[in-house]
């Protein structure tokens, strides 16, 4: 039960050939200039972007100069980004802030070129906020249940990669850079509660690298799991021959990569019967320190959060199901 995301292809290496010589010289000045302060993963948002609108504007726009552009051709253009490529809101604005920044790029930087040029993308108006999927919020006796039962089927390698990520809350891109040379279960901070990584790994954040941070994992909760796992991923290792760092594995024992984890997330789904996405995991892991009691600063410091507003958008526990100190208002009705 996947959570469903239509996609139309438009772009292909044939199309991009064609694209107009000077928005291709355009597209890669900005995304140099980009690459100064913003990570390798946002670059490629952007030129996928660039790629499917230059694509659009060659198939329906005669491969017209991105500077010559009138505010009615670019609004065509969004109104088949939501027409044809069934953008919802979030999309939409990616796509809208793409082409603005390289509307400000030019504006700003090249205005010796194109003196007249002015943005008018930031015109064109921009789709109202949605919700477009429903939210996954997983309950601690689900989890426990669930990895009681990837413990008898000895499916240990799964229920080390959840332990993980309920245990640290990292990000899906995050999970797999911990590897078994940063673990060292005598390494531990705040009353020997979390296992502090022995070194940094590479998180999101401006720049080329990111923001670089030591991941904390819960202790009891990571530790049983990956201690299962390991001898089951020292036999494949030995029978295959390699040895690498990764704690994760593919079938013939080379590193698991995103795919491998998407493949589980599908089994998963199946056997739960709910939409599962690692970013809930990160959901609960602050939901689940939350109820026990930790300290919202706590919280923020070993997520590496700039804002303690983090802590509650990520802290799933409604008004209800906090535990609120009512003695006094208990006794004041009592008096009633």
């Amino acid at each position: 039960m996947a959570r469903k995301t239509f996609k139309n292809v438009i772009t292909s290496e044939e199309k991009l050939e064609k694209i107009n010589p000077k928005n291709k010289t355009l597209m890669n000045m900005f995304l140099n200039n980009l690459k100064k302060n913003h990570s390798d993963g946002t670059i490629k948002v952007y030129r996928s972007n660039f790629n499917i609108f230059f694509v659009w504007n060659l198939e329906n726009n005669d491969n017209k100069f991105f500077i010559n552009l009138r505010k009615i051709e670019l609004n065509e253009f969004f109104d088949y980004c939501v027409s044809e490529l069934k953008y919802n809101s979030a999309r939409y604005s990616n796509m809208h802030s793409s082409l603005s920044s390289l509307s400000n790029f030019i504006e700003n930087m090249l205005d010796d070129d194109y003196p007249d040029f002015r943005n008018i993308v930031k015109k064109i108006d921009k789709l109202p906020s949605e919700k477009v999927r429903k939210k996954t919020i997983i309950k601690e006796e689900v989890i426990d249940e669930f990895l009681n039962k990837l413990k008898k089927e000895k499916r240990y390698q799964e229920a080390c990669y959840i332990a993980l990520v309920i245990s640290c809350g990292a990000r899906f891109s995050e999970l797999l850079r911990i590897s078994t040379d940063l673990i060292d279960e005598n390494h531990t901070v705040i009353d020997g509660i979390f296992l502090e990584t022995l070194e940094e790994i590479q998180t999101k954040g401006r720049g080329q690298n990111g923001k670089m941070l030591k991941k904390y994992l819960i202790k009891d909760i990571f530790l049983p799991y990956y201690k299962l796992w390991l001898p089951e991923r020292a036999r494949i290792l030995k029978e295959k021959g390699l040895n690498h760092n990764s704690i994760f594995l593919k079938k013939n024992g080379e590193p698991a990569t995103p795919a491998v984890v998407r493949n589980w997330v599908k089994g998963w789904e199946d056997e739960l019967g709910m939409d599962i996405y690692i970013h809930a995991f990160r959901h609960y892991w602050a939901t689940w320190l939350s109820n026990k009691n930790v300290n919202p600063a706590l919280i923020q410091s070993l997520q590496g959060w700039e804002s303690a507003d983090m802590v509650n958008l990520y802290d799933d526990t409604t008004f209800l199901e906090k535990d609120f100190d009512l003695k006094d208002l208990k006794g004041v009705l009592k008096k009633k």
